[in-house]
């Protein structure tokens, strides 16, 4: 029973991972996509609560582990690090925290310091690929890879190679937003710090004034004196469609307040997301389809051959050694064992086999 329960759990725990993947590569494509804040917020809900679910998950499992005092093990040979990093972070770091500004319908300030943080905030994001790695259980029941050293090996390459690219984005992400900021970040930063130096000593515009300034500014959303709105550039239907609290920025010009478009930054964040996901993606499969055939073939498979003709004893399948790969320790043991236990097993079925380790090093020089 307690095994069918566990059967079960892990079975919903898959299909969650499955669901949170497609769920976080849609919401970037809907950032891309520029649609409607009713979609998006649908996403903004949705990765909190997996966030939340998979931060449970860890919570349980970790419990688990101290329980049979092997919260160790769990977290740093069972992947228990990747439980963590792509749940408790993103849940107190982006969704929590999006999901509270989304509620209380937050806007913010622009500043480079904000600024940056956010896009701090937005490189937590990519650790949800990292959800990615824990389906590598997924393809233990293919044949090539029902091997336990297989396993380990691939699991650990994937693992390695995936979380390097993907920290290092991060890594990299974090340190240029407080450096020198470049492209769609730049471009809106810059514009909204020209926009409010040429109004902050400026009257209060007229309404031809106002709309000449607008249309020269690309990021502007809205120009305001006090509660008056003195320039728009779109109307207001589809500014309540289309902007939720996290798509622009207010910056104070004097008796001015000039709303920024700040769906450029997020856009370009999404294609990055979206990038790191398609080459962790394209990582596993090319290592689960080309390692992972090729390790077996080279290493486990000509083990397991010599393993079972050790233990049982009517078997006698010599290993098969490929020519490209007979210098190799590994394939150079096969030979011994096809040229000088198997010969020794044949003829000593009913006795003590005369076979001596000098026999198996002589075959190895």
């Amino acid at each position: 029973m307690k095994r069918q329960v566990s059967g079960i759990l892990e079975a919903v725990v898959t299909a969650a991972i499955v669901l949170v993947l497609l769920q976080t590569v849609a919401e970037d494509i809907s950032v891309i996509s520029n649609s409607t804040w009713t979609v998006r917020r649908i996403f903004i809900y949705s990765g909190f609560a997996f966030d939340l679910f998979f931060t449970l998950e860890f919570l349980i499992r970790s419990w688990d582990a101290i329980c049979r005092r092997s919260l160790g093990r769990y977290i740093l040979f069972e992947n228990g690090w990747v439980d963590f990093v792509a749940s408790v972070p993103l849940l107190i770091f982006t969704s929590g925290p999006i999901l509270l500004s989304t509620i209380r319908g937050t806007i913010f300030v622009g500043s480079g310091t904000l600024i940056s943080l956010l896009k701090v905030v937005k490189a937590v994001r990519m650790a949800r690929v990292l959800r990615l790695l824990k389906l590598l259980k997924i393809f233990r029941g293919i044949r090539f890879a029902d091997s336990t050293m297989v396993q380990r090996h691939t699991v650990r390459i994937i693992t390695t190679a995936a979380a390097t690219m993907i920290f290092s984005a991060m890594i990299v992400e974090t340190v240029f937003a407080f450096s020198k900021l470049n492209g769609a970040e730049e471009a809106w930063l810059m514009d909204g710090k020209a926009a409010a130096r040429e109004l902050e000593e400026f009257r209060p515009l007229g309404p031809d004034e106002a709309e000449n300034w607008g249309l020269s500014e690309p990021s502007v959303l809205l120009l305001k004196w006090g509660e008056q709105t003195l320039y728009s550039k779109y109307d207001e239907e589809y500014l309540r469609d289309y902007f939720g609290p996290g798509d622009y920025s207010v910056r104070e010009a004097g008796p001015h307040a000039i709303w920024i478009d700040a769906r450029p930054s997020a856009v370009s964040q999404s294609k990055l997301n979206i990038t790191i996901f398609a080459v962790s993606l394209s990582v596993v499969l090319l290592v689960m389809l080309t390692y992972s055939p090729h390790f077996a073939m080279t290493v486990s498979d000509p083990i397991n051959v010599m393993l079972r003709g050790l233990k049982e004893k009517s078997y006698n399948l010599e290993v098969s050694i490929p020519p490209n790969y007979e210098r190799e320790d590994i394939f150079r043991l096969s030979a011994a064992y096809n040229d000088i236990f198997l010969p020794q097993k044949e003829r000593s079925r009913s006795g003590v086999l005369d076979i001596s380790i000098e026999d198996i090093n002589d075959m190895l020089e």
